[in-house]
């Protein structure tokens, strides 16, 4: 290696110029020594039908869990489009599910009496 580096060795490497790159791009074979050999690798080391196998059924398991979730966002968004088409109040001095007056006329606390509900900042901002 460090003959190699210091240039005392008799195989002392030198970097390819423009034309060897330009020629190696043209041929797609790279500009590292070590691609033909790399390429040598992968086609000796292709994959068997069991890896093959397993690889699928993990894609096929991780795009039934995508379209699970998408469902799953699919209803929430629904819930909080139906909450928002329900609200009654103003969520400042009213409940937002049931219209209780919340505060200095109504209730004292965050927490509505009729509903049970607890006011929340969330719902504030619908």
């Amino acid at each position: 290696m460090t003959d190699t580096m210091f240039g005392s060795g008799n195989s002392q490497w030198v970097c390819p110029n423009d034309r060897q790159l330009t020629l190696r791009a043209k041929l797609h074979t790279g500009w590292s020594v070590h691609t033909f050999q790399s390429e040598k690798q992968r086609k000796s080391q292709a994959l068997d039908k069991r890896e093959l196998d397993i690889i699928l059924s993990v894609i096929h398991r991780a795009e039934q869990l995508e379209l699970i979730e998408q469902h799953r966002i699919g209803r929430l968004i629904e819930r909080l489009e139906n909450m928002r088409r329900s609200a009654v109040g103003n969520g400042l001095s009213q409940c937002l599910l049931c219209g209780e007056a919340l505060g200095l006329l109504g209730t004292p606390s965050v927490l509505c009496l009729d509903c049970c509900k607890v006011k929340s900042t969330a719902l504030l901002l619908l």
